[in-house]
């Protein structure tokens, strides 16, 4: 098989890769698995977890990633996750992943992933900086016409007008379903709730069944994939923390440091907070997707959404179907 993505390549090769065809943007949300896949003929497009959720139903085309936690091409067991996902092309964001926690390794990206991927900016507009400056701008690439996937998206469809940085990995999975140039977008699983939950209704023990967010997942899968997702989250959670007060460690005093974790570990204890879901997103959120959605209806693009209680319903150019 050969390789068609390596670290040279960037993403104006996807341009009208899939033109024409459809595609499902699939989602973690407590709607994922009502889709009917083994009907589908397009390709798949997963975000979050929804790919190992799913793993026994169907096998992603694309993998869209947008945080420094998961997955992590630099954590082993982010790795073996990846890797178990041959025939899966993966796009990982490149500036929020080395925003804070991680720093670029070239090689260990070269040479232990076995999997076709590719980088992809979110946020340095015209090559600018963060301000204030953060890691993630040492690695801006000057080499290129086009820095963000925003602006490929404006670029490629003649747009003046551009999406800003999102709040939720979906509106990059759409950005990126445009760049490929296909006709039908098909969207399940993607809620984006605005409402707050109170933590106190989220049982421990549960938590595989909601997102940090407190938004709900989908979890009528087997007993096995429930354990691997559980086993995941829960490594995930310590090497994150454990990176993440290293790092604060390193950039304050001792002091400074023991008070940040016994504050955490009070808050922990005594105060249960409110979950925000994408509330205080919600302007930015639907904002940028009304901004595609307009994209996709000048050029003919047909949008459709299938999860009856999804926000997405809120955008005029994205048609709700009850059924594929």
């Amino acid at each position: 098989m050969i390789k068609y993505f390596c670290m040279k390549l960037y993403l104006e090769n996807f341009i009208n890769k899939e033109k024409s065809k459809s595609c499902l943007i699939l989602g973690s949300g407590t709607t994922m698995t009502e889709f009917p896949f083994k009907k589908f003929k397009g390709k798949i497009i997963v975000i979050g977890d929804a790919g190992i959720r799913g793993r026994n139903l169907f096998t992603p085309d694309y993998w869209v990633a947008s945080n420094n936690h998961f997955p992590v091409p630099y954590i082993k067991l982010h790795r073996e996750v990846i890797n178990s996902f041959k025939k899966t092309i993966f796009l990982f964001c490149e500036s929020s992943l080395h925003d804070l926690l991680w720093k670029k390794k070239t090689k260990i990206i070269k040479n232990k992933l076995k999997v076709n991927w590719a980088f992809y900016d979110e946020r340095h507009f015209e090559f600018q900086k963060c301000e204030p400056e953060l890691q993630c701008c040492k690695y801006i690439k000057k080499d290129r016409e086009i820095s963000t996937i925003q602006e490929l998206v404006s670029h490629k469809y003649n747009c003046k007008k551009k999406a800003t940085i999102g709040a939720t990995v979906f509106e990059y999975a759409l950005a990126f379903s445009l760049l490929l140039g296909f006709s039908k977008i098909y969207i399940q699983g993607v809620d984006l709730p605005f409402e707050k939950k109170n933590s106190k209704h989220i049982d421990t023990k549960d938590r595989y069944k909601f997102s940090d967010l407190g938004y709900e997942y989908a979890t009528n899968f087997d007993n096995k994939t429930y354990k691997y997702l559980n086993k995941i989250n829960l490594n995930t959670k310590k090497i994150v923390t454990k990176k993440s007060n290293k790092i604060f460690r390193e950039k304050n005093n001792f002091l400074s440091y023991l008070v940040y974790i016994f504050t955490k570990k009070i808050k922990k204890k005594f105060f249960k907070k409110n979950l925000p879901g994408f509330s205080k997103d919600k302007e930015v959120i639907l904002n940028n997707i009304k901004l595609y959605s307009d994209i996709a209806k000048k050029n003919n693009i047909k949008i459709f959404n299938l999860s009856k209680k999804s926000n997405l319903n809120l955008i005029k150019n994205i048609s709700y179907i009850a059924k594929f």
